[in-house]
């Protein structure tokens, strides 16, 4: 059975390239959880596999090329880790780059993730994003 740790590795190492593979790693009813995007109107949380995985497409189709990096775990125990790590991509709706740095917090039941809270810098989505007519981004 997969530790906490040994989850948040394998989740950043494979980097979302199959998000029906990446979805597996979740339990039956395990969620997927990004607060901050609701600032720009998409849901905070994503529960159960095919709400997670077709998150996760949607984030391919935005960031065709989209793959972390750098993970660094701080936090780690039999159930819970915390970690930081980082992604650099270029958005299909308007080429422009992105660099994330990400934090999550995992849960694990049962050598699969019950819960992966993630923060990123929304301000960096939104710039790379939203079509700007005034020039602000």
């Amino acid at each position: 059975m997969k530790s906490a740790k040994e989850l948040m590795l394998e989740y950043t190492a494979f980097s979302l390239r199959d998000p029906k593979k990446a979805a597996e790693m979740f339990a039956e009813d395990g969620a997927f959880e990004v607060p901050y995007l609701a600032t720009l109107g998409f849901p905070p949380q994503y529960r159960g596999r095919d709400e997670i995985a077709g998150f996760f497409q949607s984030v391919l189709e935005i960031y065709p090329d989209f793959q972390f990096e750098n993970t660094k775990v701080l936090i780690d125990t039999p159930d819970q880790a915390f970690a930081e790590f980082e992604a650099d991509a270029v958005s299909s709706k308007t080429g422009r780059s992105v660099h994330q740095l990400f934090f999550a917090r995992l849960v694990a039941e049962n050598g699969k993730i019950k819960l992966f809270r993630e923060a990123l810098n929304i301000f960096e989505v939104a710039r790379a994003n939203l079509q700007d007519s005034a020039g602000l981004f």
